[in-house]
């Protein structure tokens, strides 16, 4: 039998792949930055004799991957398979029939004109955070922004009153959960401290204590009457259509899960870099606050608002990168590839692609005034693309369009003068956002 031949692209020998692993782990953005100008907009990485990685910024590739032949492409165990075991087996880790399934169920819960019964909690969830919000010299708003992100999920998924503890509670679970998944997927070598450190079962444990609050909540809403605007009810009032059946607990515990590990994190750290852009661009943010008229739920029509979260989107994309894995052997525009091969999509690089945008490291809002289309073209990618594009993508741009005219009401900024390093972990995250904030009379 005649032995397949596959073409790669240049890139990384597995040598290389192994010596460079530090440098990649320590700032993943910039080293495939780099990567790309060195060998060009796809590259690749061995992870074996036989396993390949492609990280590729071509607009046409990722679309290809995402949308094009997008049945041929699946999640990859490289970070499902542990992800699953902190967080469940929810929309963003399933894959398969299963995943089909649980999507053409929940979609609907998020379709604009139902999320709109959720508008009024989300403006009452920021408005009271913002009266505690800190002002004066120097502030490293990030912790901030990340607290009320996380409380207006939390409000959104139930109508009631939490516990202040189990808020807490909530919040740091989440935050050290994602460390530790980030460092497990990157260093799999510290996975042989495990047994000796116990560190797996601290986090595990951490995971259990969550879904345990959560059925709590869940049980609690089942024995009680009465109608609910909140994702809670949607999920558990949602039918499978085939067998006219509802969610198992564990089921609605998974989705759960993954709306306040997806949802929080990447809401908070959009509206962290937009205040850290504003508050450098004085031109665009005077602007900004001159289109503000009317009231909170006019800003959902402001365009030049749209515009700006849009731009914040292109310069600092939450999901930053994504990843999939070839079901059967494909080719793409000559890169010929085995079954196996692990696909990244790097949308932050695509987002600041020379040829592809102008002043491409500006932020400019009014390139998307000037060209509607842009927010529709391959080589923009805020929200992912395809079938598995982003679920809560109509949720958090009302939640930013909401906090960013609320907050901008209330609060003047000002640059400091103190750089914003990046921290990509599953998300772009800020490092720290340290700006002088007061509150306007």
């Amino acid at each position: 039998m005649k032995k397949k031949v596959y073409n790669y692209p240049a890139g990384y020998s597995f040598v290389q792949t192994v010596f460079k692993s530090n440098r990649f782990i320590d700032n993943p953005v910039n080293f495939m930055m780099d990567s790309i100008g060195k060998f060009g907009n796809t590259y690749s990485a061995s992870l074996g004799l036989k396993k390949k990685i492609l990280i590729t910024q071509n607009a046409d590739f990722i679309s290809y991957v995402l949308k094009d032949n997008q049945k041929n492409y699946k999640k990859s165990p490289l970070a499902t398979e542990r992800a699953v075991q902190l967080f469940g087996n929810g929309l963003l880790f399933s894959n398969g029939e299963y995943w089909r399934e649980q999507r053409r169920l929940i979609q609907p819960a998020f379709h604009k004109e139902k999320l709109s019964g959720l508008y009024e909690n989300i403006i009452k969830t920021i408005k009271a955070f913002l009266t505690q919000f800190s002002t004066g010299e120097h502030i490293d708003i990030y912790p901030l922004v990340h607290e009320v992100s996380f409380n207006i999920l939390l409000n959104s998924l139930f109508d009631i009153s939490l516990k202040p503890a189990h808020v807490k509670e909530l919040n740091s679970a989440f935050s050290e959960l994602q460390h530790f998944l980030i460092k497990d997927i990157n260093q799999p070598i510290k996975r042989l401290l495990y047994p000796l450190n116990g560190a797996k079962k601290i986090h595990l444990n951490k995971a259990k204590r969550i879904r345990e609050i959560f059925k709590e909540i869940i049980q609690e809403r089942k024995n009680k009457e009465g109608h609910y605007t909140d994702l809670l009810d949607m999920l558990l009032h949602s039918k499978y259509e085939d067998t006219g059946t509802y969610m198992t607990e564990e089921q609605i515990t998974d989705e759960l899960l993954i709306l306040i590990f997806a949802g929080h994190e990447t809401t908070a750290n959009t509206l962290s870099w937009l205040l850290y852009l504003l508050a450098e661009n004085e031109t665009v943010l005077k602007k900004l606050t001159s289109s503000f008229h009317g009231n909170v739920y006019d800003s959902l029509n402001n365009d030049y608002l749209k515009a700006t979260i849009n731009e914040g989107m292109r310069l600092y994309p939450a999901a930053w990168m994504t990843e999939r894995i070839a079901i059967a052997d494909d080719v793409f525009d000559g890169i010929n590839f085995a079954k196996g091969t692990i696909i990244i999509p790097f949308f932050f690089g695509l987002h600041r692609d020379k040829n592809l945008w102008v002043d491409a490291d500006t932020f400019n809002p009014d390139r998307f005034l000037k060209d509607n289309s842009l927010v529709k073209v391959k080589h923009y990618f805020p929200f992912g693309a395809g079938p598995r594009m982003c679920i809560g993508n109509n949720f958090a741009m009302a939640e930013m369009c909401f906090f960013l005219y609320e907050f901008l009401k209330v609060f003047s900024i000002n640059a400091t003068g103190v750089a914003v390093e990046m921290k990509p972990l599953i998300t772009l995250r800020p490092k720290k956002v340290v700006l002088n904030v007061q509150r306007l009379a």
